[in-house]
């Protein structure tokens, strides 16, 4: 798999200036730390949602909320948010989540138990931090969005809902064991050349039948399509890398995108009121850029989000 992203465009490092976070706090182990960003104005007698997000291969916790925004949306949805990291387990010494054997470690056999990682830090911060424990939400970006299913499938009743953004799951669908009903929502370029949204070649089951997976297991009973329902891309362009690694742009970083490109699945009447969704953005690759279009309230608010 191809190294991911790490370049973001300038006029998203500009937006920083609008998210300055007055309480950050180090949770976790000594050996293996975690950053908690609390809410600007967070007060012990208000509960708080709590939104896990989760890096790619190669990537990390920081690059990652600078590319998606969570930090840039927390003050407005008033969540808490967790950024950990992955461990050095790749041949090149780059940080990964030992999610599934179809990615992305280079041993994927490896004894380190991420799921149990991240719920360490999550039970840690719910007992710490004053966090509503039925709002407890991941999201993840390609490996990360890997990890966050498997975080799913080896936890019961811990999270509210999944987000992953070009990410898939297990190759057997009896990998996964929860027995919760759990909100998931698939968010994938339909043109992504480094997780393809058909899966072509590949092990892991395609952006749809992923979805089409979770609805099953959420006995969903309806199912609705809507054509070009969204307008989720603000750049028809996105950051990319060439075959050495090294920072290339896929189109135009001018060119702003004013459609509707954005095909949705909705999956309803599920058990325990849960809902399962597909956004398919038809031209986007691997790393679409998001910010301006509020994705990250619409697929919080998708998977359950409550301010």
């Amino acid at each position: 798999m191809k190294l991911l992203l790490t370049f973001v465009p300038a006029m998203m490092v500009s937006t920083l200036c609008f998210g300055v976070f007055k309480q950050t706090k180090t949770v976790g182990p000594a050996d293996r730390p975690a950053e908690l960003k609390l809410p600007r104005f967070y007060k012990e007698s208000k509960q708080y949602p709590l939104v896990v997000l989760l890096h790619g291969r190669g990537n990390s916790a920081s690059l990652t909320d600078l590319y998606l925004g969570l930090s840039r949306n927390q003050d407005q949805l008033g969540y808490a948010l967790l950024l950990p990291n992955g461990t050095d387990r790749l041949s090149d010494g780059q940080k990964v989540w030992n999610a599934t054997a179809e990615c992305c470690a280079d041993n994927p056999d490896s004894d380190i138990n991420d799921s149990r990682y991240l719920v360490g830090l999550i039970e840690e911060v719910k007992a710490s931090y004053s966090i509503n424990a039925d709002q407890v939400f991941v999201m993840g970006h390609s490996n990360g969005g890997f990890m966050s299913y498997r975080l799913a499938c080896d936890t019961n009743g811990l999270i509210k809902g999944i987000v992953s953004v070009a990410g898939s799951t297990f190759a057997s669908a009896d990998q996964c064991l929860t027995e919760t009903p759990i909100n998931v929502l698939q968010i994938h370029g339909v043109d992504d050349s480094i997780v393809p949204y058909d899966a072509e070649g590949k092990d892991y089951p395609a952006a749809p039948d992923t979805a089409q997976r979770w609805a099953d297991r959420n006995q969903c009973q309806q199912v609705q399509e809507n054509l070009l329902a969204q307008n989720l891309l603000l750049l028809t362009a996105e950051p990319g890398s060439d075959e050495n690694g090294n920072i290339s742009i896929d189109g135009n970083l001018f060119e702003l995108s004013f459609k509707a490109e954005t095909d949705e699945v909705i999956y309803s009447q599920c058990a325990d009121d849960t809902k399962v969704g597909l956004w398919s953005i038809n031209g986007a690759d691997h790393a679409p850029v998001f910010i301006g279009r509020n994705v990250i309230r619409k697929a919080l608010e998708f998977v359950g989000y409550q301010k």
